[in-house]
């Protein structure tokens, strides 16, 4: 199991777990309950999967063969979960019919009483008083932003402030996953924009061609954006 693989690795190269947490700057609880399989005490899935990518790394050990055996535990866990009997479902002691009878004839009653009374609704147009200009209804308009002409590529930068899991998605279907770390800058160049995910949306800085844009959401949020 997951679990039994990275302590076995670990115990073979001779290197206490606190200092793993310590060269990674994970906390040692999660290293913990990884290699106890004690999933409910991790964070949610997406940084999972990253704190198992970068073990494994250190423990210089595939990623995919570790990421594979977490995806087939997590699967017997749910299956586990889905096989207990849903609750019994509660049935009105009356027929529902019963009581939809009536109301529907009550209902027919009132479009027959009610309808045939009903004229047709002219619609009146206010004139303006003489001297008068008629009212101008304005709407606030937001000028879009040009992140440039199409030939100049556009420049994503990325200032972490805290642990934060992303995924960049360019053109011509190219793609990376990062996890960044408080005090880190990364910057990537695209002609057709990015397609961006984030695990923690307080923890980043976005600035797109040197346009500062903001803190992309709270702390702990996952949010997925396209720029421009």
């Amino acid at each position: 199991m997951l679990g039994e693989i990275l302590k076995e690795k670990r115990e073979e190269l001779g290197v206490d777990l606190k200092e793993v947490a310590h060269t990674l700057r994970i906390q040692y609880e999660y290293l913990k309950a990884l290699e106890n399989n004690d999933f409910k005490k991790l964070p949610p899935d997406v940084y999972t999967r990253a704190y198992i990518r970068e073990y494994a790394r250190f423990l210089t050990i595939d990623p995919a063969i570790l990421l594979d055996e977490y995806t087939k535990q997590q699967k017997g866990t749910n299956t586990a979960i889905q096989t207990e009997a849903p609750p019994a479902e509660k049935r009105p002691p009356y027929p529902l019919k019963i009581f939809f009878v009536p109301f529907s004839m009550i209902i027919i009653v009132i479009l027959i009483i009610y309808f045939p009374r009903m004229g047709p609704v002219k619609k009146t147009e206010e004139l303006p008083i003489a001297g008068n200009p008629p009212p101008v209804h304005e709407e606030a308009q937001v000028p879009p932003f040009h992140a440039g002409s199409g030939s100049k590529p556009n420049m994503l930068t990325v200032n972490a402030v805290e642990t934060t899991w992303l995924r960049i998605e360019m053109e011509g279907g190219m793609s990376e996953e990062v996890l960044m770390k408080p005090g880190e800058t990364k910057q990537w160049t695209s002609t057709n924009g990015f397609s961006i995910k984030v695990g923690n949306a307080g923890g980043v800085r976005l600035a797109l061609n040197d346009r500062d844009m903001g803190i992309p959401g709270a702390r702990g949020q996952v949010v997925k954006l396209t720029l421009p």
